[in-house]
């Protein structure tokens, strides 16, 4: 195990109306006698695609998300989404509960090491956003996020806009973060920032980017006078931040996430834990035993072999969490998660088995996603769900559970769960809207989707209005190959004006609620003279 006697927890507080009852207790569905305060572990993969996992009859060996798939207190969610078709917009929905668009999470956030500040996409997660982190904090839990953040830059790059914001997991309710800013390898993290020999390269180039882990117990970061990051004034090379992490990435993820768990079971805090991994993101790198299970069929490529490998070194540590539940005593009462960000990157071995599209992509192969529930306290027989789940769900999910509320009424795009979990509901109350910026079109161009229980509504977005829709019966065309707005007119109608009122509501929040219309000019302003 790696060492974590560095990650001795300094507690974050945001400032924040908060109205959550003090009660924390539930009452489980088959007893009726209170049960301990549920703690929430939300596992969530990078680039995972739906037909990625083995019980979705995917080629890499996944024999622990399998076990979890059929567990007897588990849920197989077949139509769960992902909030956005991209990694950062699906994050967002993750903490807030909310589409990203609201915010102006537009797509993957760049960063401010980019001079170009017109671009909105990069803005980070906005600090005034209500995080489930916060909510958990203000309903006495333990908070922890370790893993992918890419929701804003954890400090100012030389020559960066110093106007331009902070956003680390600390800013929005994480009592306890070890987090990268965005994606990183698999293998031998922060590779890129060292020299060819100390890497672990596999099937890619040595010239590989760097992206490191930061905490919340890193000290001060700033720019210093010789124009470098700075640990407390002393200079720093860019290069030099830290050492590689070795072996792989979700291992040491696990480590981390391992002593977490048993700090707080030994003091006996609920606690909410984030848990988002870099796999199975570009550059993926897969370890031993992996890379020769794999090479030893003979029949799969390098390229094959670390993503395959990458995946079951993940799906290692899912067994090995689920594992340290039951070990703790605490399995019955913890609501355990997993998921992925969007699907399948294109020109990777990712695979969806049978849905249309990829990442980017909001047909069905770019956001429905593998969806897993554990949870026996609440889940007395396993069941496979067909009812649409999306991450946006989690939040008002866990705001219903601890009878909490939103601090405004500010509009939440999801719903609770916990009727279908609870088996007493089978169908969504209210659809699923979706829309995304097509990349590198920055004139008001959008994929737009609105899934509802049995259909779904495709289409573009130009200049503001509809250009095109398509409708599709998502209970027999899962490729998305038949449109049928002629045959059922009615129905397309209805489901279009449903979705043009909801893009009014996310647009008004963009405008409104965010502000973030009004700092993309500030930054746009600012940047006119600014050089990079």
């Amino acid at each position: 195990m790696c060492p974590l006697h560095a990650m001795i927890p300094e507690t974050w507080m945001l400032t924040a109306l908060v109205l959550i009852a003090h009660s924390m207790l539930h009452t489980s569905a088959e007893s009726g006698k209170p049960k301990k305060p549920t703690n929430i572990i939300f596992m969530m993969a990078d680039d995972l695609g739906w037909g990625d996992v083995e019980y979705n009859n995917g080629t890499a060996r996944t024999p622990h998300l399998n076990e979890m798939s059929t567990a007897a207190g588990s849920l197989r969610l077949n139509r769960y989404y992902s909030g956005g078709p991209v990694c950062s917009p699906t994050r967002g929905t993750v903490l807030t509960g909310r589409n990203h668009n609201r915010y102006c999470v537009w797509s993957a956030n760049t960063g401010n090491n980019k001079p170009d500040f017109a671009v909105a996409e990069r803005m980070p997660l906005p600090s005034y956003e209500y995080t489930i982190a916060t909510a958990a904090k203000a309903a006495g839990y333990s908070t922890a996020m370790f893993g992918k953040w890419h929701l804003g830059d954890f400090f100012q790059l030389p020559k960066s806009n110093p106007k331009w914001p902070i956003s680390h997991p600390g800013t929005h309710g994480f009592d306890e973060w070890l987090s990268t800013e965005r994606s990183a390898p698999t293998a031998t993290t922060n590779c890129g920032c060292f020299k060819p020999d100390k890497c672990q390269n596999g099937h890619w180039p040595d010239n590989v980017a760097c992206n490191n882990y930061w905490g919340q117990n890193t000290p001060a970061l700033h720019l210093n006078d010789a124009g470098v990051h700075g640990f407390g004034g002393a200079p720093v090379p860019v290069t030099n931040l830290s050492t590689p992490v070795p072996g792989d990435d979700s291992e040491y993820l696990g480590n981390v996430a391992e002593s977490y768990i048993r700090r707080q079971v030994s003091s006996g805090s609920p606690f909410f834990l984030y848990l988002p991994f870099h796999t199975v993101h570009i550059r993926y790198v897969a370890v031993e035993p992996f890379v020769t299970i794999y090479r030893s069929l003979g029949k799969y490529s390098p390229q094959e072999i670390d993503y395959f490998g990458a995946i079951s070194a993940m799906d290692a540590q899912v067994g090995r969490i689920r594992a340290l539940l039951r070990e703790l005593g605490i399995e019955n009462n913890t609501m355990l998660w997993f998921s992925s960000d969007n699907g399948p990157a294109h020109g990777t071995p990712g695979q969806t088995n049978g849905l249309r599209g990829h990442k980017t992509d909001l047909t069905e192969g770019g956001i429905r996603v593998p969806g897993l529930l554990e949870w026996p306290d609440r889940i007395t027989q396993h069941r496979i769900v067909n009812t649409p789940i999306v991450s946006s769900d989690l939040m008002p999910t866990f705001l219903e559970l601890v009878e909490g509320r939103m601090p405004d009424n500010r509009p939440m795009d999801g719903l609770s769960a916990l009727d279908i979990i609870d088996g007493v509901s089978t169908k969504r109350s209210h659809p699923i809207g979706f829309a995304f910026k097509i990349h590198g079109d920055f004139n008001n161009t959008y994929h737009v989707a609105w899934v509802d229980n049995q259909y779904k509504i495709y289409g573009l977005m130009k200049e503001g209005k509809l250009a095109e829709t398509f409708l599709y019966d998502l209970t027999k065309d899962l490729a998305e190959a038949n449109d049928l707005s002629a045959k059922y007119p009615d129905i397309a109608k209805r489901m279009v004006a449903d979705l043009e009122t909801w893009l009014v509501s996310v647009e008004n929040s963009a405008k409104t609620e965010s502000q973030c219309y009004s700092v993309k000019s500030y930054f746009e302003e600012d940047s006119k003279d600014f050089n990079g």
